[in-house]
């Protein structure tokens, strides 16, 4: 787990769960990748994905409810994310069963 408390900003963070999001079905495509690149720009996608890459699956969970309260503390705010996370696994062209049940478990966690 990181040391520093707080480290990522909103739009970081958004693009941590993205990434996350991501792997729902195993598969990172182009078209995800391309999509949150236009997003969150290379530089952060970049940054974003090395961290990623750099945590085990328990820190990854422990990063995104790090923030929770933080930048999505109200409904409205779980909502705008839940929505960009929706978009994202529509962005290949399919929303898979893996992906459906990701959403699921998103919706909970968050």
């Amino acid at each position: 787990m990181m040391n520093e408390e707080l480290e990522w900003n909103y739009e970081e963070l958004l693009c941590f769960l993205l990434i996350h999001a991501s792997y729902a079905d195993m598969e990172f495509t182009e078209d995800e990748r391309a999509m949150i690149i236009q997003k969150y720009g290379k530089e952060t996608y970049e940054k974003m994905n090395d961290i990623y890459d750099g945590l085990g699956e328990y820190e990854r969970l422990e990063s995104i409810l790090k923030y929770k309260g933080v930048y999505f503390p109200t409904i409205d705010r779980k909502s705008e994310i839940l929505n960009e996370i929706s978009r994202l696994f529509n962005a290949d062209g399919t929303y898979s069963k893996l992906e459906k049940t990701q959403m699921s478990f998103l919706e909970r966690l968050m």
